[in-house]
């Protein structure tokens, strides 16, 4: 690689990380907020699972042609630029949907927040497959953990100042969101400036590799990568029967204030701040695997504590103990998806995972949208039971599908106390390190408790 060429890198990198800020302003007035733009919309539990479900279905299918329209466009930056402007722009009519009198207005929401949902996600594995050709190797764990702390900071900044503001105009909190979403769109087509600035690494007249669907569905269950996709699958599924309904239950069941709610969850984002970077460092020095272990032990206990009391001061420790864990979780699965994957095919495994993980998420959803009907009373609420399942079947999945998950690069040897020093921001101890690498096949609550899946790439 050219020094031309670095420095192009490193121009693209700075940009990209000013992206992520604009990005994550952009969910925090924008995504955080449509499911209790849906409660205020007096939308009934059924519509509330089907906004949580069917766009993240069809936006996963979607991503299956991502790679046909990486090649219709000739260029991955291209996709990433063109449907990056369609999704802020989908933020019109759901701020119409305010000021219009429509007749059910929560399918109105469903069918704009779809679409909204589609073009988002088709920029996913294009955008995916290009920052994992720029980054190099050894610095992913640093600078996702890195961007995904600024846009994350940007994301709690934003969600509070509109959780604030919605409080301010609680008589017309319907012109409220419609004024956040409209600082949304301001934030996105920021956002989309930036993406012009991406570096796509040239092809090089390289071949991409044969791939057929049949291919990908068989080595599922027969290589490393493929066990490990399953587990993301699974754990997408078993979150998603309980994610939806964190903020019914806060705004809709507690009857808590938008302060209250947007104050819990920028509880978890700061959490997850500050825990990134921690989870980055250890990820770049063991691997993502070790990383991945640790967090799936603590993600089953999430909704778990939930169960235990409805006091303010009680749910903000829980919002501290899942922003750490999920920050873990989400920064180290897509980490080892990039290591596991190589650069010809990257774009098109990328959009495979996306979309079966999307599938799953929604698969999920529609699950807790008919479980919450039939659910005993836990603790006085039906909404907890969903919670108590969920829990269950993360400790069950992770148990069943993580046992025998290999590296599969060169990692350090660490003792779990020195592990545990250096996220806790000490300096690695000096010593001979052994390394081990693994034969690979070659092919991502905000935290799932909220409404995105797991594992999700931006």
């Amino acid at each position: 690689m050219n020094r031309i060429t670095i420095e192009k890198i490193k121009h693209a990198l700075r940009f990209s990380t000013a992206e992520g800020v604009a990005y994550g302003t952009f969910l925090g007035f924008g995504d955080h907020y449509l499911v209790a733009y849906a409660v205020a919309l007096q939308t009934n539990n059924l519509q509330i699972g089907i906004l949580c479900s069917l766009p993240g279905f069809l936006a996963s299918l979607a991503q299956l042609w991502d790679v046909q329209l990486v090649h219709l466009f000739k260029s991955r930056k291209a996709v990433i630029f063109t449907f990056a402007l369609l999704q802020g722009l989908m933020l019109l009519p759901i701020m119409a949907i305010t000021f219009l009198s429509m007749s059910n207005p929560g399918w109105w929401l469903i069918l704009f927040a779809t679409l909204y949902s589609v073009f988002g996600a088709l920029t996913t594995p294009a955008w995916g497959s290009l920052m994992a050709e720029v980054v190099p190797d050894s610095l992913r764990g640093k600078y996702f953990a890195r961007r995904g702390a600024l846009s994350t900071l940007a994301t709690i900044i934003s969600f509070m100042a509109g959780g604030i503001f919605l409080n301010i105009l609680i008589q017309k909190s319907l012109w409220g969101f419609a004024m956040l979403f409209g600082a949304a769109l301001l934030a996105r087509l920021i956002s989309w400036v930036l993406l012009s600035r991406l570096y796509e690494v040239p092809s090089q007249g390289k071949k991409q590799e044969q791939f057929k669907a049949s291919s990908f569905t068989r080595d599922l269950v027969s290589t490393n990568l493929g066990r490990y996709l399953i587990f993301l699958f699974a754990m997408s599924f078993v979150v998603n029967i309980a994610s939806p309904y964190f903020t019914v239950y806060l705004l809709r069941d507690l009857k808590f204030n938008y302060i209250y709610f947007a104050g819990l969850d920028t509880i978890s984002s700061i959490a997850t701040v500050i825990a990134i970077t921690h989870w980055g460092k250890g990820a770049d020095r063991v691997g993502n695997r070790r990383m991945i272990l640790l967090a799936s032990l603590l993600i089953p206990l999430v909704p778990l504590l939930w169960l235990m009391s409805t006091n303010l001061v009680y749910l903000g420790f829980i919002q501290v103990f899942s922003g750490f864990a999920w920050a873990g979780f989400n920064l180290c699965t897509v980490n080892y998806l990039y290591d596991a994957t190589t650069p010809e095919n990257r774009t098109r495994y990328l959009a495979f995972f996306n979309a079966g993980n999307g599938i799953a998420a929604g698969l999920g959803a529609l699950l807790g949208g008919y479980l919450v009907s039939i659910m005993p009373m836990v603790m006085g609420y039906q909404i907890l039971g969903l919670f108590l399942v969920s829990g269950v079947l993360r400790g069950i999945v992770a148990l069943v599908f993580l046992h025998g998950l290999k590296e599969v690069r060169k990692v350090s040897q660490l003792p779990g106390a020195e592990l545990f020093h250096i996220m806790m921001g000490g300096r690695p101890v000096n010593r001979a390190i052994s390394h081990r690498r693994t034969s690979h096949f070659h092919f991502h609550e905000s935290p799932p408790e909220k409404t995105d899946t797991p594992a999700k790439t931006r």
